[in-house]
């Protein structure tokens, strides 16, 4: 008979698992270190501080990301806008409300694989959909429209996710001091599910930020010297300007190439410290028994 390890010995393989996790870690960071540090010594040339509001230029000493960088941020707020709120009601109602009948069942097979399409799909579907169907052309409002088409399942897939794993008792005592579905989905579920939920937001505005393809399909100006102002105005982004500038043979325009992914890196940057910033707001685990308790006997 095998004796039992004394109290506070750790399992024997922890410590080999542990290495190996630790080198994972170290490969990773020192490959974003490394690519990090490849961009800083390409955007050396850069021209100065105008590149980032000056408008692209022929030539490469004046050339800026300007037009650009405002269409990447109106595309980053109107998929925000457009697909959080799509993708967090869809999950919540396939959770919460949706029956178990097939229906629900095939819906939710057809989000779940939508999650792994290709981005350039999502192009040819809104080159058809938005850009030729609506008429709304190669356009702000079309580019944000086939990025929050890209960005809904992924929404949905971590949504549902956060929900189902809050504990079933969570949901039974809310039910028991007699709140109604909206109360409990309200006061316990959105609360407790808030910080993965914002995770999964997160992580799809990453990936629509950093899109190029379903952007290159639709068919972004090339060359435009003024920012967007509306939703309305052509459509311009940080990805398409850095592959037409990557696509050039001069050194001078593989500089602001590199520039251009250090600026769409630092956006990246402030996204995560945003939404990182509202997560310590929402990490809380309902508001507790006796609210729901003062809520129950309330309109829902």
């Amino acid at each position: 008979m095998i004796p039992p390890p004394p109290p506070g010995a750790r399992p024997p393989f922890r410590r080999p698992l542990g290495v190996v996790a630790g080198i994972a870690t170290t490969v990773a960071v020192a490959t974003a270190l490394v690519i990090a540090l490849l961009l800083l010594l390409e955007a050396r040339h850069l021209p100065g501080p105008g590149f980032l509001l000056d408008p692209p230029s022929r030539l490469a000493d004046r050339a800026g990301i300007g037009p650009a960088l405002a269409g990447s941020l109106w595309l980053t707020l109107l998929t925000g806008l457009i697909a959080l709120p799509v993708g967090v009601g869809t999950a919540l109602y396939l959770v919460e409300y949706a029956p178990p009948t097939r229906t629900a069942r095939a819906t939710l097979a057809v989000l779940t694989n939508l999650a792994g399409v290709p981005s350039i799909v999502y192009g040819m579907a809104g080159l058809a959909l938005f850009v030729r169907g609506l008429g709304l052309g190669p356009s702000i409002l079309a580019g944000a429209l086939t990025l929050s088409a890209m960005a809904i399942p992924i929404v949905i897939a971590d949504s549902r996710a956060a929900l189902l794993s809050l504990p079933r008792g969570l949901r039974e005592a809310a039910f028991a001091l007699g709140a109604t579905r909206w109360q409990v989905v309200r006061h316990q579920l959105l609360p407790s599910a808030a910080p993965r939920i914002l995770a999964g937001c997160r992580r799809a505005l990453l990936r629509t930020m950093g899109a190029a393809a379903p952007l290159l399909v639709i068919g972004p100006v090339s060359f435009i010297t003024f920012a967007p102002t509306s939703p309305a105005d052509p459509l311009a982004a940080l990805p398409t300007r850095i592959f037409a500038w990557s696509a050039r043979p001069q050194a001078g325009f593989l500089a602001l190439a590199a520039g251009a992914s250090l600026a769409l890196v630092l956006l990246s940057a402030l996204l995560t410290a945003a939404i990182g910033a509202l997560a310590p707001r929402t990490a809380s685990h309902g508001d507790g028994p006796e609210a729901v308790r003062r809520t129950a006997s309330g309109p829902g």
